[in-house]
């Protein structure tokens, strides 16, 4: 990164927001910029407009001498308003620093303030379209509202709690539910997380692999997370095998209430999750014993789906419409699919 100093907004610096207003209009892949004397319609110019009132906050970014970024928040009745005690952001930085953490830095300098301040929240809005919507919520914006703006684009409102973010709240952030159109390579990381399981647990201990869940499934949208049943010999040493798959790369659920040598269904492997976010393959191992009870269950309801392309249809409908309500609850959403899951197996059972 270049060599950037974050600082709070001074007096000197409030005619030049005008330059960063204009810059934080989203515009769309392909179109142009408008007419500069767009930032002077009321609905827009009222993010600047007398600057410096006591409700109003800000941070620079400048390097050498020239400022490249801002970010400020205002009480005014714009489009993220929501009330008189939760301050709505803007943020801009110039294109040619784009893409370089500024904004990161901006954001959390602001937070800093508003929370000397003794905001509680601070909100936003955002086209729906614009890539900013993930940068936000990676910040812990989530989305309250959803409204259509002066020029008739469909936005979202978003809002970030102020006071200290607890465990469960920074995982349901940094680890949302994501859906993914069908990828092909899925197969294909599949095969690759089960060679390199063969070669770290040994291919005596293991009686089978299989590729389950819904990216096991051609043109099934899904979470791009790929589920491995893996079943081990009921000979096989946990203690090693969980040694083995060790942290930082697998983090092995259930280990500190596991019970020798009581295995699955209560131990599991995840593989992909970084301290910041998912890396870009993901994967769930389930360890079972052959003989475990929900195995023949989990492959019935891949092949009865993998057969019947209607059974897959009405499966992405539905986690479409629970990704609206639990795109940071990942049990949840889960749970949410229980019973369609349970209805497609005793079909496959023929029940």
């Amino acid at each position: 990164m270049l060599d950037i100093t974050i600082r709070e907004i001074t007096p000197a610096n409030y005619s030049q927001l005008e330059d960063f207003l204009y810059h934080a209009i989203f515009i769309p892949v392909g179109e142009e910029y408008p007419p500069r004397e767009i930032i002077f319609q009321p609905e827009i110019y009222v993010y600047i407009k007398d600057f410096g009132l006591n409700t109003d906050c800000g941070v620079v970014a400048e390097q050498s001498g020239k400022l490249v970024g801002a970010a400020w928040t205002r009480i005014i009745p714009a489009y993220g308003h929501l009330d008189e005690s939760t301050p709505e952001l803007a943020i801009s930085i110039l294109p040619d620093y784009r893409g370089q953490g500024i904004g990161t830095l901006l954001m959390n300098r602001l937070f800093e303030l508003l929370r000397r301040r003794g905001y509680k929240r601070t909100s936003l809005s955002v086209q729906q379209n614009n890539p900013a919507v993930r940068f936000y919520e990676r910040l812990g914006y989530r989305v309250t509202d959803e409204k259509v703006d002066h020029a008739g684009h469909d936005d979202f409102i978003m809002v970030k709690k102020l006071t200290k973010e607890t465990d469960e709240e920074r995982r349901a952030r940094i680890y949302p539910v994501i859906l993914s159109e069908y990828n092909p390579a899925w197969p294909e990381w599949f095969i690759e997380e089960k060679a390199n399981l063969e070669k770290l647990i040994g291919k005596d201990e293991i009686t089978r692999i299989n590729h389950i869940g819904s990216t096991a499934v051609p043109g099934l949208t899904a979470k791009p997370t790929v589920d491995i049943l893996l079943e081990i010999h009921h000979a096989t040493n946990l203690e090693k095998l969980i040694k083995v798959l060790s942290s930082p790369e697998y983090i092995c659920l259930n280990e500190a209430n596991l019970t020798m040598p009581t295995p699955p269904p209560h131990l599991m492997f995840l593989k992909g999750y970084l301290p910041d976010g998912f890396a870009e393959k993901v994967y769930h191992i389930h360890l079972r014993y052959p003989d475990s009870e929900d195995i023949s269950d989990k492959l019935l309801f891949r092949d009865y789906l993998i057969a019947h392309p209607e059974a897959v249809i009405e499966y992405a409908d539905l986690k479409k419409r629970l990704f609206k309500d639990y795109e940071h609850n990942r049990d949840g959403y889960t749970e949410a699919k229980t019973v369609f899951i349970k209805q497609i197996i005793m079909k496959a059972r023929g029940n």
